[in-house]
């Protein structure tokens, strides 16, 4: 992860919303700028750090994408935070009093008497994540799968627009400009939030007619089946982006992210791009050498098993481990050795084996003479 935001807040990765509140606040109030005077520029980033951190985390969505991912997407497939990201705004009305008394009411940066001034709330989050189990063979060889799910889509009806017509006029709550401005806060102290207008989600406009299919929303939920790629190669948690496949609202579709759920079956391990097995050899097997026949999904390879070869020793069979996605070439099949100590002889197995005992006792005798 490029960020850990959980270390930024310090608490867990299991920590509940309370938690994650109450350590912001603590921060908050640590290392807001006017609390730093000689320090303010560092303040100040350590102060959008934990903002940051907070929108993040404090998000159901966010925070789960977070975590499946390591990455985030604050809308138009950005990944870095600008404080207009910033949506959390009423998070902060049991600070006002203590802002206020703390700094005098002077609660902002650069002097400002206005917090988060000039803020936009850029709307609802379109994007769809979305999880596919997939067995360690499909990403060995690559497949196809075909996923299904629902999705606010525009409506056909009216093509996206809501209006039976095709004519809009001015929105009567924002009056054209698709934002609403909310000031909170009393006496110095002000906090001014921008956020879309409920009324038309931005558009400054409404139908003059709003469509009877969509009601005048734009979109209608519908079931979607939509094939997928599954990569050569893909690794557990990796992240498929299905662009302009997410939710539809006001002209804008967002992004659909599929994890796939890479499930190794019993009997293989994966390490990075190499696959580990284990092959089952008798004593005299691994005393003299032997070639063995091992099977891998739908391949089977001859394994050179060398005279002498010692329990858990590693075969190496050069590139027949999963596909590099990226690039060419594949890891390498690590074949792990168990030797197999039968449970019960007969009586021609006990005198040969007693017999190659007696002879490993005279040769470490022998060298046991000084």
């Amino acid at each position: 992860m490029a960020k850990d935001y959980y270390e930024v807040l310090g608490v867990s990765k299991t920590a509940s919303q309370d938690e994650i509140k109450k350590a912001f606040r603590t921060l908050a109030k640590k290392y807001h700028p006017d609390a730093n005077p000689e320090n303010k520029e560092q303040a100040a980033e350590k102060f959008k750090e934990i903002s940051e951190a907070y929108e993040v985390l404090s998000d159901e969505n966010k925070r789960k994408m977070y975590d499946q991912t390591g990455r985030v997407d604050f809308g138009a497939g950005r990944s870095d935070f600008t404080w207009q990201d910033f949506s959390h705004y009423d998070d902060f009305s049991d600070l006002r009093d203590i802002f206020s008394r703390i700094f005098g009411g002077n609660f902002g940066f650069g002097g400002s008497n206005d917090f988060f001034s000039g803020m936009q709330n850029s709307g609802p989050n379109l994007d769809l994540i979305t999880s596919v189990d997939v067995g360690l063979e499909e990403a060995y060889y690559g497949s196809i799968r075909t996923i299904k799910y629902q999705r606010n889509a525009p409506c056909q009806a009216c093509n996206g627009t809501g209006s039976k017509d095709g004519k809009m006029v001015t929105c009567p709550t924002c009056h054209g400009s698709g934002q609403i401005r909310n000031v909170r806060g009393q006496g110095y102290f002000r906090m001014v939030s921008v956020s879309v207008c409920p009324t038309c989600n931005g558009r400054g406009t409404v139908p003059s007619q709003p469509c009877p299919v969509c009601k005048g929303r734009g979109y209608v939920t519908v079931t979607e089946n939509l094939q997928i790629n599954i990569p050569k190669g893909a690794q557990d948690q990796l992240r498929l982006r299905l662009r302009g496949k997410g939710q539809y609202n006001n002209g804008r579709s967002g992004d659909l992210y599929v994890i796939l759920n890479v499930r190794e079956p019993s009997g293989i391990q994966r390490s990075d791009d190499n696959l580990y097995v284990t092959l089952d050899i008798s004593f005299p097997e691994a005393a003299l050498g032997v070639k063995k026949q091992i099977k891998l999904f739908r391949e089977e390879f001859e394994v050179n098993i060398p005279a002498g070869t010692q329990p858990n020793d590693i075969v190496r069979i050069k590139g027949k481990g999963m596909p590099h996605m990226n690039s060419g070439g594949s890891g390498d099949l690590m074949i792990r050795i168990k030797l197999i100590v039968p449970k019960h002889l007969n009586s021609a197995q006990k005198q040969l084996i007693s017999q190659l005992l007696e002879e490993n006792t005279k040769k470490h005798s022998w060298f046991g003479r000084s």
